[in-house]
């Protein structure tokens, strides 16, 4: 078992961020929006992302966080997803991770994506607030 194919690489802007805690201990918890453009390989579809989530940014530089949100596809078809986050602050501002990602779709020509486990390396410039995304099948 591990990664399979390659099916999208994603780049994105955080929109919007907001801190609903700040702990010692626990470490800050954001909300934070986002928004990307996903370009698909194989049978991956293209299109724009928005999703939201809530981060929890330890104070030993590890982030958890839990996400939801919506692909829409170039054809109009819809994948409504969620996943966990692990990510890692680094040097210069840049946080990278994995996200763990499983969705639905009502749509007959993408309904093999109800099956998909993606596996999706992020890397995050906390200064631009931008990010860049591959995914991957989880075999």
């Amino acid at each position: 078992m591990g990664l399979g194919e390659k099916l999208f690489e994603e780049k994105g802007k955080v929109t919007d961020m907001n801190i609903e805690s700040v702990h010692p201990v626990e470490g800050t918890k954001v909300n934070a929006n986002f928004v990307s453009d996903i370009k698909g390989m194989g049978k991956f579809p293209s299109g724009k992302n928005m999703g939201s989530g809530v981060i929890n940014q330890y104070p030993h530089g590890i982030w958890d966080a839990s996400y939801r949100g919506v692909v829409t596809t170039q054809d109009g078809e819809q994948f409504f997803w969620w996943g966990h986050a692990k990510n890692r602050a680094g040097e210069g501002w840049n946080v990278r991770g994995i996200v763990l990602v499983t969705g639905f779709t009502n749509s007959q020509k993408l309904a093999w994506m109800n099956r998909l486990i993606l596996a999706i390396e992020t890397e995050l410039n906390q200064t631009a607030q931008e990010f860049a995304a591959t995914g991957f099948e989880w075999k």
